[in-house]
């Protein structure tokens, strides 16, 4: 342990900014207040050292104050010095702040607990000390802890075994239902870190998962609080994350239900996921967009109304091809743009229709690149000096004349 101490220490003196030195300043100026480094900085850095590699580089920087987070922030923005920009974003409710220096960002929170009454819900969060806010954490490997200027390492859960073994392993027994997203989480970190599920984590999360819903008074099933985590979680993931080993991960484990109970992962929706991405469209809207309770699956997933449309254009679009399909082979590639265009296709909805796969996917997918920008030979000032009065007619000509262009793309 003592090894470890040392090499964090010198780790974490390199931190940008001087910041080491100006929370140990802070701590012995205020009757040496602990605080400490936590999470993921924490685990990268050992995991590096561990592994003998430098693969991983930790995105966020994580510390706890057995005090006010936002006199610690305060703190360390006056005492910074040759730096471009510091923000200071508070959420009280939490007693958590988030700084930002020159895109470092930083989130000091004041040890807390949390109490859940219910599975799911919003916890309420009390003060409480560093070794207190480690019990509250998802993986052990996520509960180690430095304390400055102290230099001592908190590991109270075995995390740096863990970190050895390469295994995530919850907490405590009511892990998952207190916070349904550590699933996400626990997908994210294996995909990450090519950690293993610990076999007890992995039934934990199972045998709760099977207990949908948790709160059967509660509105579409969906205890509070859980739509906002499940979002931030899949909001990381699509931005650092490949999202197809996250899906295949919960699918290997029997847990994809924790974003679509009728996600299907075969190489049909692999290809599809790959050409969301590709497309540039809304991989949220992918992974529900087949979901036989929609309400549900948007409500969990805190989907908006603007996105909602398109989910039911995608669906009733679907609907509609299927109903006639040797009709709509036969279409030419002016029919496709008549179809999308008179039915206000939304672009996000054709690109779900393109991911779908189907026999209808290269028609949508040369409107959305090539047919919607082909224009009529002539405009209204070239037709008006053919003696075409304008109104209808003049309209129906230039979408005429523009179809002739589209159908020589054949």
């Amino acid at each position: 342990m003592t090894s470890y101490s040392s090499y964090l220490d010198k780790e974490l003196e390199q931190i940008p900014f001087n910041l080491f030195q100006i929370l140990s300043n802070y701590a012995e100026s205020n009757h040496k207040i602990k605080i400490a480094f936590v999470g993921g900085y924490i685990r990268d850095i050992l995991i590096n050292k561990m592994h003998s590699t430098d693969k991983y580089s930790p995105i966020d920087l994580d510390i706890i104050v057995e005090g006010s987070a936002i006199n610690l922030a305060k703190y360390i923005k006056k005492n910074i010095s040759n730096v471009r920009l510091c923000l200071i974003k508070e959420f009280d409710i939490y007693k958590t702040v988030e700084i930002n220096i020159n895109d470092f960002k930083i989130d000091i929170a004041s040890a807390r607990t949390e109490r859940y009454l219910s599975p799911g819900s919003n916890p309420n969060v009390y003060d409480s000390t560093i070794i207190d806010d480690l019990r509250r954490r998802d993986f052990s490997i996520n509960a180690l802890a430095y304390e400055i200027p102290s230099k001592k390492l908190y590991d109270f859960f075995d995390g740096i075994r863990h970190i050895k073994l390469k295994e995530l392993h919850l907490l405590h027994p009511n892990s998952i239902s207190d916070d349904p997203s550590r699933i996400l989480r626990g997908a994210k970190y294996s995909s990450r870190l090519d950690f293993k599920m610990s076999r007890l984590s992995l039934i934990q999360a199972q045998e709760t998962i099977l207990k949908w819903p948790w709160q059967p008074n509660i509105k579409n099933n969906i205890p509070p609080g859980i739509g906002i985590r499940m979002r931030m979680e899949l909001t990381e993931i699509l931005k650092y994350d490949d999202i197809s080993k996250i899906i295949s991960a919960l699918d290997n484990w029997d847990l994809i239900s924790i974003i679509n109970k009728d996600i299907k992962v075969n190489n049909k929706f692999l290809r599809g996921l790959h050409w969301i991405k590709k497309l540039e469209g809304k991989i949220l809207l992918y992974l529900i967009k087949d979901a036989s309770s929609l309400e549900i699956s948007c409500q969990r997933l805190l989907i908006n109304s603007k996105d909602k449309k398109i989910l039911n254009q995608y669906r009733n679009t679907k609907k509609i091809l299927n109903s006639n399909v040797n009709k709509f082979l036969t279409f030419s590639p002016s029919c496709w743009t008549e179809f999308i265009e008179s039915n206000n296709l939304n672009e996000e909805a054709v690109k779900l229709i393109i991911s779908d796969c189907s026999e209808f996917w290269k028609p949508f997918f040369k409107w959305l690149f090539k047919y919607r920008f082909i224009k009529s030979i002539k405009n209204g000032e070239q037709l008006k000096e053919e003696g075409w009065i304008q109104g209808e007619a003049m309209g129906n000509e230039i979408k005429r004349l523009r179809y002739m262009e589209i159908d020589k793309h054949k």
